[in-house]
């Protein structure tokens, strides 16, 4: 079991999101019930801890980084792969679609993963974190 980071309550493991609060547990949170802008509450065991702490001090278990989900990144580097290397399916394999990567490698001779890379890249590229989460993050062709 693990606990919400606004207000302490049980959660399931696989719970993105606590049915106590209704607070979205893969964002960072400031402030809130109980505690001041600097602390948090361990995922764990519940306990109150600073927002900053890597490691909760009361039972030990490292707690998630919330710098950002990462999306941003993931979506510049598949989007470059895409613009230099989409020919051979690199974004493909970056993007964890090993049959689409295998299948551009196959056609690159052709020059359609090519043009479907430069297409892919571009789309990533101006697609927003939610809109590449939801369409482009799982490797499917021009988000489909």
């Amino acid at each position: 079991m693990k606990h919400c980071s606004n207000c302490g309550e049980q959660l399931d493991d696989g719970a993105d999101v606590c049915p106590s609060c209704g607070v979205d547990q893969t964002t960072p949170l400031d402030g809130g019930p109980d505690r001041s802008g600097g602390e948090k509450y361990c995922v764990e065991c519940g306990e109150r801890i600073n927002a900053q702490a890597e490691i909760c001090p009361e039972c030990g278990v490292r707690q998630p980084s919330y710098r950002g989900s990462g999306v941003d990144s993931d979506r510049l580097a598949a989007s470059i792969l895409a613009l230099l290397l989409g020919t051979l399916g690199a974004h493909k394999f970056y993007q964890g679609n090993v049959k689409l990567g295998v299948i551009y490698l196959c056609f690159f001779w052709t020059g359609i993963p090519g043009l479907l890379g430069i297409v892919e890249g571009i789309l990533m590229l101006v697609a927003d974190d939610i809109e590449y989460e939801e369409k482009y993050a799982d490797g499917s062709l021009l988000g489909m």
